[in-house]
């Protein structure tokens, strides 16, 4: 019975420091965001000006990354594929999935300078 508890306390902690990780923004000069369903993984990324950001789209669905109010767009996505977009100047961008974004399909990216 200790050797069960034991194992399930195990499972819990491990469970729970991977779920901390990816809760966690990725930083990076160029980053890779998977689409993945009607989600970007990860949703928060966090980059040097001048920096871009591949999404690769690994659903069967179409996807875009778009930033509405800086006009940046990534087009459509086919499944499959992936576009990038380089970010020029430090800021916080809300990009939207044009498909999918009312069922949460978001992600932000903060640009350092």
């Amino acid at each position: 019975m200790k050797r069960r508890r034991y194992t399930v306390a195990s499972f819990v902690v491990v469970a729970g420091i991977g779920a901390l990780f990816m809760a966690l923004p990725s930083h990076g000069a160029g980053l890779k965001v998977r689409l993945v369903g009607i989600r970007y993984r990860p949703a928060a990324i966090i980059i040097h000006a001048g920096g871009a950001v591949s999404f690769e789209n690994q659903s069967k669905l179409t996807h875009t990354a778009t930033c509405p109010k800086c006009r940046l767009d990534t087009g459509d996505i086919q499944p499959g594929n992936f576009k990038s977009l380089t970010f020029g100047k430090a800021g916080t961008y809300q990009l939207v999935c044009r498909y999918h974004g009312e069922q949460g399909m978001v992600a932000t990216v903060t640009v350092k300078p």
